[in-house]
């Protein structure tokens, strides 16, 4: 069954821990004041803010403010580590629509656990929070585009030879 939470109070997203071993969280308070605390991997941050990025420009809009969550409960009434995500846009309403499938569901349904609508504000808020996250993470390989790891990096681009760090691009006045 649906938790349908109407157009959202406060949206936000939270990361803990260490680059490379961080756990990334999205806090909802809905519109009777339900909340739902979704706990999502990294690829999926990256996914929601490409997302709301192309929705945002569609809405000729690129920035927020921040939003007060309040306090946010301790013991949510929803909460969950999401498998899957769907966002689409409710052009009656003029509002970003977020369902959330609970990873342990079946494939198959289709009923989300969670849907929730966010105005444009919200949107641009949440959007401003999870690419503020994605930069705060491991730097990637110009040439491969994975992760730089402490540990070292072998760059599939370098065919795995070079342990070497990765120089800085240089630009080069003379051109």
């Amino acid at each position: 069954m649906t938790a349908d939470f109407g157009t959202a109070r406060a949206v936000d997203a939270r990361a803990f821990g260490e680059p490379g071993q961080r756990t990334f969280q999205i806090r909802i308070v809905g519109s009777s004041l339900q909340s739902a605390s979704l706990w999502v991997e990294k690829q999926q941050i990256q996914a929601l803010s490409l997302a709301l990025t192309q929705v945002l420009s569609q809405m000729g809009r690129s920035e927020g403010g921040e939003q007060d969550l309040g306090s946010f409960p301790e013991s949510p009434e929803h909460e969950f580590r999401v498998g899957r995500m769907a966002i689409g846009f409710d052009s009656s309403a003029g509002a970003v629509v977020l369902q959330a499938f609970d990873i342990t569901r079946a494939e198959e349904e289709e009923e989300p656990d969670v849907e929730v609508r966010f105005t444009e504000d919200a949107c641009a808020s949440l959007n401003r929070r999870l690419m503020e996250i994605i930069a705060a993470g491991r730097p990637l390989c110009p040439l491969c585009g994975q992760v730089l790891d402490t540990t070292g990096h072998f760059c599939i681009r370098a065919n795995g030879h070079s342990k070497e760090p990765i120089p800085e691009e240089r630009i080069d006045d003379s051109e």
